[in-house]
Order: structure tokens, then C-alpha cells, then sequence
């Protein structure tokens, strides 16, 4: 049980804090507790797709640690397999649900997939290894985790938001494929970064990493809320004008 509590608190904690950054009309709780748990399955489900892609290599190449290896690792193996879990609960169930009706939703929903994602498998790393690792998965993997959700569902957002018009397809296109490629990127940075030890460099870059996703999904956060339609008359900009314009 206490395993269980030190494993899920980083998580809602993270949650709380951006569920209330929804000023304007936030998601109901079953609504958010139900994408939670979508992000869990999605832990199921990329542990089964990460056995099957790390049998494309050698066992031993992949832990012999060169760079080609960490790259597959961390890109791959993390990067790749794991968003695209957290992406397919992210567009086959949640994008649509009624309840999505502004772009900032899709940050809250796209983050809360990431929790109960980083939930279990924060689970299974403090049942295998001890507390004792609890306070860096806290203060580093989780909000990771929570920052590349937010990245995802922001512009899942704009993909369900685009603008009616010519440009459109591209605009929506454009914004599906920015929803999964940016959190690989970040995810894969992240990890890649990791996998050279835990040295003060390493935990100097891991930092930093941190802090730039943190200006990254927050600026998008501020994007977001200026955008949505619930937002007072008297300070809305008109249809989605702030995404348009990406202030």
C-alpha cells in the first residue's frame, strides 16, 4: 500500500495542477479519471509492443550500451513505443468524446493519459528497485511524462480545432503529425540523456531538458486558455484567432 501511494501522489499531484489550469470549463471528474486510466492500459499495451520491437535486435548489441544502442533505446524503445500507446488512447477514445470542445482540453485529457501511464509504471519500477529511487522519479520521470502528455494533447487540440477553410487539411495533418512526433522527440532526449549514466552532467542536462519542456508545454497551456471559447466576451479573441496566429 505504500508502494501504491509513494508511486500515484507525484501523479495526481501533477494532475490537480493542470486540471485547474482549465479556468474556464473544466472536464468532468469521470471524464478525467476514466483518461487516467487509459493511460494504464497504454503502460499494458507498450510493454507488449516493446518486447516484440526490442526482438528486432540483439540482446546483447542493445546492452552493450554503444550509442547506436542508446539511441534505439531511448528513441525507439521509449520514445517511439510508448507515446504511440499513450496516441491511440489519446485519437481512438478521447478525441472523441463530446466533452473535448476546446483545444485546451486536449492537453488536459493528452496529460492525464501520460499519469495514469507514469503511475504504473512508477508502480512497477518502486516494486522492483525500492522507495529509495522515489524522490528522482518524482522531481524528473513523472512530470516527463506529464509534460510530453500535455505536448500531445495540445496538439490534438489544434488537429480538432483547425480552422474551417482551404488549408485546413494541411493545418489538421500538420498538427496529428506534431502530436506524436514531438513527445518521440522529447521522450527520446530525455531518456537518451539517461542512458549515459548519472553523473552531475548527466543529471546537469536532465535538468535542463526539464526546464525546457516545462517553458515549452506551459507556454502552450497560456495559448490554449486565450483560445478558448468559454473565455469572457470581453476578453476572447474570435474563433481560435491566438492557435492561428501560435500566440
Amino acid at each position: 500500500m505504500l508502494i501504491v501511494l509513494v508511486a500515484a501522489a507525484p501523479s495526481l499531484a501533477l494532475l490537480t495542477y493542470f486540471y485547474l489550469r482549465d479556468r474556464y470549463e473544466r472536464e468532468p471528474i469521470g471524464h478525467l479519471v476514466a483518461a487516467y486510466l487509459l493511460g494504464a492500459f497504454a503502460m499494458f499495451a507498450a510493454q507488449g509492443i516493446d518486447a516484440t520491437v526490442g526482438d528486432w535486435v540483439s540482446a546483447d548489441w542493445l546492452h552493450a550500451g554503444g550509442e547506436a544502442a542508446r539511441i534505439f533505446d531511448a528513441f525507439v524503445l521509449a520514445g517511439v513505443v510508448e507515446e504511440i500507446a499513450k496516441w491511440v488512447a489519446l485519437f481512438a477514445a478521447v478525441y472523441a468524446w463530446r466533452e473535448f470542445d476546446e483545444p485546451l482540453d486536449g492537453l488536459i485529457y493528452g496529460v492525464a493519459i501520460a499519469l495514469g501511464f507514469a503511475t504504473l509504471e512508477n508502480f512497477l519500477f518502486l516494486s522492483s528497485r525500492g522507495l529509495a529511487i522515489a524522490w528522482q522519479r518524482a522531481i524528473f520521470a513523472v512530470p516527463a511524462h506529464a509534460l510530453f502528455g500535455g505536448c500531445m494533447g495540445y496538439y490534438a487540440g489544434r488537429a480538432k480545432f483547425a480552422p474551417a477553410g482551404q488549408g485546413r487539411p494541411r493545418r489538421f495533418w500538420l498538427a496529428v503529425a506534431l502530436s506524436l512526433a514531438l513527445p518521440i522527440v522529447f521522450h527520446g532526449a530525455y531518456d537518451f540523456a539517461l542512458l549515459h549514466g548519472l553523473g552531475w552532467k548527466v543529471w546537469a542536462a536532465v535538468t535542463l531538458l526539464s526546464l525546457t519542456f516545462w517553458i515549452f508545454v506551459l507556454r502552450r497551456v497560456k495559448r490554449a486558455q486565450r483560445a478558448s471559447p468559454y473565455r469572457p466576451k470581453t476578453m476572447m479573441p474570435t474563433d481560435f484567432q491566438a492557435i492561428r496566429r501560435g500566440k
